[in-house]
């Protein structure tokens, strides 16, 4: 009896449907959530950021002012600070025990700027510059958090922080920093104070920059522009498309960012999107249609997202698989 040959075509549709579902299979996506964290009805809560140990979220409230801290499941909910502006651009030390600042004053029409540490165990707080008129640069921890360090009249500054650091954080301190000099990126030195300014794109204006938890690579966007990624040294420029405000993922190799639209003068729409870091792999984790959602930020062990919602000023959380 002879056998029924099956059409080569048929094997060729076959063999691009299981291509596309193993493609499907691999793709982030969401696996629980979202969860309301905190927000709402009793306070307004925006621009939430992981501790580096993975255990507390940290957030600030409408025009900045103030931070709090809960848990990851967002039980235990304390404010360490009331300071005007400390909400905006705040930075975890490396041992999630502490954050520093760049806090504001006001007398009058004018504005004072310093820099404040807020020890979360032991419920104190420091003040390590002067209140100074000149908007100074948002502050980082440097050389195991034993330090901290801006960019204010056109050169490096270099503040003791009182803290010592651990063996470990030791182990991984490099001299090499990154931040942003008048809207461009810029590799510092902090032991000798050199500063090199990178162009990868000449003409642009450079925000919201982030440097991956390895220290090779930053992610920024250009204003009014593209999302991108590149080596500290400047090569290997990667034009991400579309994005704003991104968020490393623990591995180095993703982003998860948000993607708006507006008029001029109000968000239209905004949802959260992942990325791998060649471009490929973008996935929306976000589909509502009458929310505002923002500001992500990836838990250390990489299983979770939480990010606003503008309109109410909740923080949500999502876990991720993949």
């Amino acid at each position: 009896m002879r056998k029924n040959k099956v059409p080569k075509r048929f094997l060729h549709f076959v063999m691009v449907c299981l291509l596309v579902n193993l493609a499907v299979l691999g793709q982030m996506r969401v696996v629980k959530g979202p969860l309301r964290l905190v927000g709402g009805e009793d306070r307004y809560a925006t621009r939430p950021h992981w501790s580096p140990d993975g255990t507390k979220i940290a957030f600030t409230s409408l025009n900045y002012r103030g931070i709090w801290v809960m848990n990851r499941d967002g039980s235990q909910v304390e404010q360490i600070t009331n300071d005007p502006a400390a909400g905006f651009g705040f930075r975890w030390s490396s041992d999630s025990k502490a954050i520093v600042s760049r806090i504001a004053k006001f007398e009058g029409r004018y504005r004072f700027n310093a820099l404040k540490i807020y020890d979360i165990e032991r419920h104190t707080e420091k003040r390590i510059t002067d209140f100074r008129t000149l908007m100074m640069g948002l502050p980082q921890w440097a050389d195991g958090d034993e330090k901290v360090f801006i960019y204010s009249r056109r050169k490096l500054e270099i503040f003791d922080s009182g803290k010592k650091a651990s063996h470990l954080e030791k182990k991984n301190v490099t001299p090499r920093i990154c931040f942003l000099k008048n809207n461009q990126i810029a590799v510092g030195d902090i032991s000798t104070g050199e500063v090199r300014v990178l162009k990868p794109l000449k003409g642009q204006k450079c925000i919201n920059l982030v440097v991956s938890p390895d220290g090779q690579k930053v992610a920024f966007e250009i204003l009014g522009g593209h999302l991108f990624v590149m080596h500290v040294d400047g090569s290997g420029l990667v034009d991400l498309g579309r994005g704003h405000r991104p968020r490393w993922a623990p591995d180095n190799q993703y982003l998860v960012y948000m993607v708006t639209s507006d008029d001029g003068y109000r968000y239209l729409s905004s949802d959260i999107y992942a990325i791998k870091i060649d471009g490929t792999e973008k996935v929306k984790l976000t589909f509502t249609r009458d929310l505002l959602e923002m500001n992500p930020s990836w838990s250390p062990d990489g299983q979770e997202i939480v990010f606003d919602v503008k309109e109410n000023g909740t923080i949500y959380k999502i876990q991720i698989a993949k």
